[in-house]
């Protein structure tokens, strides 16, 4: 069983990109302030995002769509978690000089197999995912699935 969900965990991480297609919370003090999604190619190694705030106080709602705040201590102190693995990006750090308004280019922002493979327990997504979880299925549903595929069958799942 440990296999097959470290198995899944994998297809999932390649699947979302490195945890980049669905999107990322942004937290400040263990509380979701901010959600990036909508990523874009800007150049070698960086990516923006649209930024989309998510907290009630409408000064840091509002600080959060500068460029300046993302350059700021505050800013440094942001965390990042992947909404479709449930995941930290540990590396991630925002650009000093290539922002567009209400975005925000990001580096090293995505999930590596290793840190999916440290991660504690099991990596469990946001509330808010889009993706849903293959349903596990047993080697001989698997077996009969490829049979099925070797000789025409007109039922495969």
């Amino acid at each position: 069983m440990l296999f097959v969900s470290a198995v899944q965990h994998r297809r999932r991480l390649k699947a979302t990109d490195h945890g980049r297609s669905e999107g990322w919370d942004v937290l400040l003090a263990d509380r979701v302030v901010a959600y990036l999604d909508d990523p874009r190619f800007e150049d070698m190694f960086w990516i923006s995002y649209r930024v989309t705030p998510l907290t009630d106080d409408a000064d840091l709602a509002a600080r959060l769509l500068t460029p300046e705040y993302w350059r700021s201590d505050e800013g440094c102190t942001l965390t990042f978690r992947s909404r479709a693995l449930g995941v930290f990006a540990p590396n991630a750090f925002a650009s000093l000089g290539m922002d567009a308004p209400g975005r925000v280019a990001m580096r090293a922002l995505y999930i590596t197999p290793e840190v999916l493979a440290a991660a504690p327990g099991p990596a469990t997504p946001s509330p808010d995912e889009t993706l849903t979880e293959p349903r596990p299925r047993g080697w001989f549903a698997r077996a009969l699935r490829g049979l099925r595929r070797c000789f025409g069958g007109s039922r495969s799942r």
